[in-house]
């Protein structure tokens, strides 16, 4: 399969689904609603979801599509994929209801449990990142214009992305440990994928998330990540994750680095 051939194709869909989530961005009312686990979904989530669904099937209808807003699929059928769509059509909708422009659309292709295609886009400045292991890393800044991203080695100085959310003790934690290997120490908060898009770009070194997360929330930016020279592994067993591996959904704890020779091991037992 020439995946190249996707992603013109999924930009569009994903600007399309970020034109939905605006539409509802800008009225008062969001229809916030709760779902089982008591995580908000609201009137964008479910927008973009249709417009990805239906775009994807316009695609190719023969490969199935897991979807956070659509998650209701047993593992007796998941596990006959050989080959699925991974999807968070509002990645950050917490970060949606607070109005911080931190949200962004997550699309992922995996194959045999792989990430080998991921787009993430940002409705509001309208960038849009993209990568795969045959394709290189890419951005697509607001005004339009197309370079190649690559992730950096480190340096005297280390900038730690986190979630502006959760896990805050584990990573004062990770930063303690980490302060004598650096001269200098530097925390960026940010919501959603764009935490690992920062380090896609070489904006910042490691994202630590030792707090609960789903697969749809990493499998696009770990196909990116990866495709820009870096890493995003399991932070016990430091393996790249995988995914539809299980009837649970839930990610393990993980790290994501740009530099592949980050000294991870140093890490195990910081949360």
């Amino acid at each position: 399969m020439d995946i190249d051939l996707f992603i013109p194709d999924l930009r569009r869909i994903c600007e399309e689904a970020g034109n939905a989530i605006m539409e509802v961005y800008q009225r008062d009312d969001f229809d916030v609603q709760a779902k089982g686990d008591d995580s908000p979904v609201t009137a964008a989530d479910l927008a973009a979801h249709r417009v990805i669904e239906k775009g994807l099937n316009q695609l190719n209808p023969t490969i199935p599509q897991l979807s956070e807003e659509a998650d209701d699929i047993s593992f007796a059928t998941r596990r006959q994929w050989e080959l699925f769509w991974c999807i968070d059509p509002l990645d950050g909708t917490k970060e949606f209801i607070r109005r911080n422009d931190e949200f962004t659309v997550n699309i992922a292709l995996i194959r045999d449990g792989a990430p080998i295609l991921g787009i993430i886009h940002l409705p509001p400045t309208r960038e849009t990142y993209w990568g795969g292991p045959r394709i290189g890393a890419w951005k697509q800044e607001t005004d339009g214009s197309v370079h190649a991203i690559q992730s950096r080695p480190l340096g005297s100085t280390l900038v730690v992305t986190a979630s502006r959310r959760h896990g805050q003790e584990q990573n004062d934690k990770l930063l303690e440990k980490l302060a004598g290997e650096f001269d200098q120490v530097e925390s960026l908060a940010s919501g959603s994928s764009l935490k690992m898009c920062l380090i896609a770009e070489g904006k910042a070194d490691l994202y630590p998330r030792l707090f609960p997360t789903s697969e749809w929330d990493t499998a696009a930016a770990q196909a990116i990540v990866e495709a820009a020279g870096g890493k995003l592994v399991n932070a016990v067993t430091l393996a790249p994750l995988r995914y539809n591996q299980r009837e649970d959904l839930t990610n393990p704890f993980f790290y994501v680095v740009g530099d592949p020779d980050f000294p991870l091991h140093t890490l195990n037992g910081a949360g």
